[in-house]
């Protein structure tokens, strides 16, 4: 029998630990005075959701939590003091929360913030609950009205976008050949943005060959397997920019192989998992200039000026809409075809228990 939730309660997606994803029923957040009570419309699943549910994160759950960091949503109720937000008004939720007043934060790195709490993070203890619940409550500074067609799956896809964004901005890409690593969500929003700022070519490469080929389906030039993007790299062939979008281990080692000897510039997006090291000779032996890249600066205000600007559609990357009540479904194995793109939650009240 379906559970009563009365109108101080909601349902929450909660993990207490590696495979154990629950949904329980908790009390619906109250708004505090500066902040805002949104309504979860939709919610993106990230890789590092899927660390978490794995085991394989960086960060130990240390104790229950909310996942989700790729939210859009409406306005639901207004604590005090804040003004400028009708309710209704659709937003997408900033998931950074920085201090504002250190170093790092005055000089435009709020990503660096040592004080940042992330949503559905656990690098912080106690651990910030994410979006995967029917309310959450935010600053009234950590949401983004989303102008008229602009949608709210959209909204919830400017988090990864703006992932992609930082990415690409660390280092000049106009006229450079471009190399990416990994070909999933952030792969291909890196691979549209580097094209869109003005590359020469940007190759995609990936274990999967149709990742790869939807790259080139939506503005990437080549599109290699694995195996021919090896056999480049070993009869010579070198990129001048490459981006490791993998997280993983041999696609860090490929994409550092993968740099043009002594001016070839490497950027590291994907997080690698726990314990993971870097081939420090493959960097020695052609000089490359690495970096990596944490999050993203500056809100999301320059990933939804970029959308608009470039009338860029990024909603094909969507392959999956699952409803909230169906949560776990995402985490399990794929049973054919390999992983989607990307896998929104969707929030209904058909959906919720």
């Amino acid at each position: 029998m379906p559970l009563i939730i009365s109108t101080e309660t909601q349902t929450a997606a909660v993990l207490t630990a590696p495979g154990e994803l629950h949904l329980k029923i908790h009390p619906r957040p109250v708004p505090e005075p500066g902040e805002v009570l949104v309504k979860i419309h939709t919610v993106g699943i990230c890789g590092s959701d899927t660390a978490y549910f794995q085991g394989t994160a960086a960060y130990t759950i240390k104790a229950p939590f909310i996942m989700g960091h790729e939210a859009s949503g409406t306005i639901a109720e207004l604590g005090d003091g804040v003004a400028g937000l009708p309710l209704g008004t659709a937003v997408a939720v900033v998931p950074s929360l920085a201090c504002g007043a250190c170093e790092q934060c005055r000089s435009g790195f709020d990503n660096l913030c040592p004080h940042t709490r992330y949503l559905g993070s656990a690098a912080v203890t106690p651990h910030r609950d994410g979006a995967l619940q029917e309310y959450l409550a935010v600053p009234a500074t950590h949401v983004l009205p989303l102008p008229d067609g602009v949608s709210l799956e959209e909204g919830a896809l400017l988090e990864p976008l703006a992932v992609a964004l930082h990415a690409v901005r660390k280092t000049p890409v106009a006229g450079a050949t471009v190399l990416i690593v990994g070909g999933g969500a952030i792969g291909q929003l890196t691979a549209l943005a580097a094209k869109s700022l003005g590359a020469a070519s940007v190759t995609v490469t990936d274990v999967s060959e149709r990742r790869a080929g939807a790259a080139v389906e939506h503005g990437a030039d080549l599109a290699l397997t694995i195996e021919e993007a090896e056999s480049g790299i070993n009869g010579g062939s070198h990129y001048d920019v490459v981006f490791d979008a993998s997280g993983h281990p041999a696609g860090v080692e490929l994409a550092l192989r993968a740099a043009r000897p002594g001016t070839g510039r490497v950027v590291l997006v994907g997080n690698l998992p726990a314990g993971a090291g870097i081939p420090y000779k493959y960097i020695s032996q052609a000089e490359s200039w690495v970096t990596s890249t944490m999050r993203f600066a500056g809100g999301l205000k320059p990933a939804l000026d970029f959308l608009r600007e470039n009338k860029t559609d990024i909603s094909w990357l969507v392959e999956q809409r699952v409803p909230f009540h169906r949560i776990r479904e995402v985490f399990e194995p794929p049973t054919q075809g390999g992983p989607p793109l990307k896998v929104h939650i969707h929030f209904t009240k058909q959906n919720i228990l």
